[in-house]
């Protein structure tokens, strides 16, 4: 079910949440699966951070920007996460789910066009070792 998480260490993640279980007959979540998950930070817009007068609180989230950001990005499989790093966990509001499956869906576009990437070893840094050839850390000798 697509819920967001708030973590211990303050971050906000929307995903699709399971629970990891020990077994098909237990009850109790010992871990949290997170699917396609997204770190979600709230911008406020910039006038409204210099603005004196107290505003209605309502108007303020209504003129929120959310921006979205992979969770754990540099990841391949599944992501388990303990229950002991989860805070809470709650149904998203309609137009952050909006947001988020825009999104997803451009992040698996461009997942799908670049799965296929290698990484290209031709190109290697310049030598910075100071004429040192043998590597073992005392210079270049000069000839005798």
């Amino acid at each position: 079910m697509l819920r967001i998480a708030r973590m211990q260490n303050g971050e906000d993640v929307i995903a699709d949440i399971k629970e990891v279980r020990e077994s098909e007959e237990s009850t109790e979540a010992i871990a949290y699966e997170f699917v396609d998950g997204f770190t979600i930070q709230m911008m406020t817009p910039t006038e409204d951070m210099f603005q004196e007068e107290v505003t209605d609180p309502l108007d303020s989230l209504r003129d929120m920007q959310l921006q979205f950001f992979p969770w754990a990005p540099l990841t391949t499989g599944r992501n388990i996460v303990t229950t002991n790093s989860v805070v809470s966990i709650s149904m998203p509001h309609s137009n952050v789910i909006e947001g988020y499956n825009d999104v997803l869906e451009k992040w698996k576009t461009i997942n799908t066009v670049h799965q296929d990437a290698e990484i290209d070893y031709s190109q290697t840094p310049p030598d910075v070792s100071g004429g040192e050839i043998d590597g073992d850390g005392r210079g270049a000798e000069s000839p005798a």
